[in-house]
């Protein structure tokens, strides 16, 4: 006997089975042949080349395509294209049908006429117009001219017919040599070795195989201007030892100091009594010596301000008198002395480094580290005058003093105390053998350091804080020989207080240290460290130029640009 179960399961399975007849029974769904025969996409192949896909361009009525194949291919090959065994390729809709047949190996000397018939029987017709055609494109171009007396060589930038060189204004282009690149089976107009005028456009021509000659211009333009930051960079000089004439850079240890004015650089050689240089800022040759402001002037550093005039500091140790020299040039045959205070309290000595901001000439501050402290002596310069604590001009002002908490002891002998602006309270950066600190100057308290492996962990003094272009930048000289005889510029933009800590392994750490200059090494060690870095400008600001001497070693010069 059949149990209740086995009943529900035949049920179930009769009901299957009717359906499935149901559905059988259906008729399928009619497909109608659609009347679509137009051109989807036409190209031109080689036989056996994966690579080889030459596009078309059509006629306003996309009844013509029009399709230009390389003369040779690959272009810089001599296997010349066979217009006679080429392969054409077209997209068209599903139950389209085009003749001839393609995708195999045709004739395309000629015009080829292709009809495409839809589904439903409609015809189009489509010419396909082939030619073989050389190359005329400039691959690249260089333009070769002198900058500051030395070769230099630049890419130009090819935008549709026109051939740009992107050079910095003032630089002669009236005599350069070009070299043009372009197919290996095409000529240039320009001969490779001529010597060109490009102070206005010049136009030339490029010829191909087939006898086609494309129009083309060279022109020099000056780059773009950057709204922010530093742009191109270029080297004016390096001078090492005596190569800059005039003594060049001793090995004496006595070369500390350097400032720009006008077209001079100033390089203060701390004997007793000192040497003032001067030395052509754009070559770096020596020009002439300086006369000095007193026959017992003895100094470490120089500094110059916004404007180019120039502030001269003596050393006092404890219980001489620290004195303060302003000239309004580099050739400013009667320096003013603005300053004379006798050191009663910086025992270990005043005056190894002095740093200013401003101009001395108007309103600035002076800072002067202390050696063997923590303490940074400050005076004010109000109305080209120094003044006291009253706003008094006063020659014999008493400093106001600032005393840094540092947790690595005293500064040493050389710390780099550097305002950032013309305010006691402002903040500043202060630069020794521990650290890089960027310090509120209200608390003297620091509010962030450099990394230690940004900073450079062998030795990274002195430094330099300047404003160019809508941002903030600290460069230091950055050691890279124990023996202090090896160095370079590096530049880091603080304008954001953020990013002074920034390591060099965050992935924007170059919108931080944005330049570094090339390394200058010398034989002799540079054992006490010593060295300098200062900046001045284009008249209208559209560069900046930064110097280091680096003691018993040499001088190197930069432009940064804002292109």
């Amino acid at each position: 006997m059949r149990n209740k179960k086995d009943m529900n399961m035949r049920n179930i399975f009769i009901i299957l089975g009717l359906g499935m007849a149901v559905t059988a029974c259906r008729q399928p769904e009619p497909i109608f042949p659609k009347s679509d025969n137009s051109l989807q996409d036409i190209w031109v192949g080689l036989p056996g080349v994966k690579d080889a896909k030459f596009d078309p361009v059509y006629s306003t009525a996309r009844d013509t395509a029009y399709i230009d194949v390389p003369y040779f291919y690959p272009e810089e090959s001599d296997n010349e294209t066979d217009m006679k065994q080429l392969v054409l390729r077209a997209n068209i809709p599903l139950d389209a049908v085009v003749t001839p047949a393609l995708g195999v190996p045709m004739d395309l000397s000629k015009p080829v006429q292709l009809e495409i018939k839809g589904g439903t029987g409609e015809k189009r017709k489509v010419v396909v117009v082939a030619k073989k055609v050389g190359n005329t494109d400039v691959k690249s171009a260089t333009i070769q001219y002198l900058m500051d007396g030395e070769p230099t060589e630049m890419e130009a930038v090819i935008k549709g017919n026109d051939v740009i060189f992107y050079i910095l204004p003032g630089i002669d282009v009236s005599k350069v040599k070009v070299a043009i690149s372009v197919n290996s089976h095409s000529t240039v107009s320009i001969a490779p070795d001529a010597t060109l005028d490009l102070s206005a456009n010049l136009p030339f021509t490029v010829k191909s195989i087939d006898g086609i000659v494309k129009q083309y211009t060279l022109k020099v333009m000056p780059p773009v201007k950057k709204p922010y930051g530093i742009g191109i960079t270029r080297k004016l000089f390096v001078k090492l030892g005596a190569a800059s004439g005039g003594g060049g850079i001793s090995t004496n240890y006595t070369e500390t100091s350097m400032a720009v004015s006008g077209d001079y650089l100033v390089i203060v050689s701390n004997t007793n009594p000192s040497k003032l240089r001067l030395f052509n800022r754009t070559t770096g040759n020596y020009v002439r010596d300086m006369p000095l402001p007193a026959n017992d002037y003895y100094s470490f550093q120089m500094q110059n301000d916004s404007t180019g005039a120039l502030l001269g500091a003596t050393f006092a140790a404890s219980g001489d008198k620290f004195r303060l020299y302003r000239w309004k040039n580099a050739t400013d045959p009667a320096p003013e002395k603005i300053l004379e205070w006798t050191n009663s309290t910086a025992w270990g000595g005043l005056g190894r480094r002095v740093r200013i901001y401003g101009d001395v000439n108007k309103d600035a501050v002076i800072y002067a580290t202390a050696s063997l402290t923590n303490d940074i002596y400050k005076w004010r310069i109000h109305d080209g005058k120094i003044v006291n604590a009253a706003n008094t001009p006063d020659v014999n002002t008493a400093p106001v003093i600032s005393t840094y908490a540092s947790n690595a002891g005293n500064f040493g002998y050389l710390a780099d105390a550097v305002p950032t602006d013309v305010s006691f309270s402002s903040t500043y950066f202060l630069n020794y053998g521990a650290e890089i600190a960027m310090v509120n100057g209200g608390s003297n308290a620091r509010t962030s350091a450099f990394n230690g492996d940004a900073a450079g962990n062998i030795f990274h003094a002195p430094s330099l804080y300047f404003r160019f272009n809508n941002a903030n930048y600290l460069a230091i000289l950055k050691y890279t020989s124990w023996s202090l005889n090896g160095g370079n510029i590096a530049l880091f933009d603080v304008t954001d207080p953020a990013a002074v800590s920034m390591s060099p392994g965050n992935p924007n750490y170059g919108t931080f240290n944005v330049f570094n200059s090339e390394e200058i090494r010398g034989a002799a060690d540079n054992g006490n460290g010593t060295g300098d870095l200062c900046v001045s400008f284009s008249a209208d600001r559209s560069s900046a130029y930064i110097y280091m001497v680096l003691t018993n070693v040499g001088i190197i010069g930069y432009e940064l640009t804002t292109y």
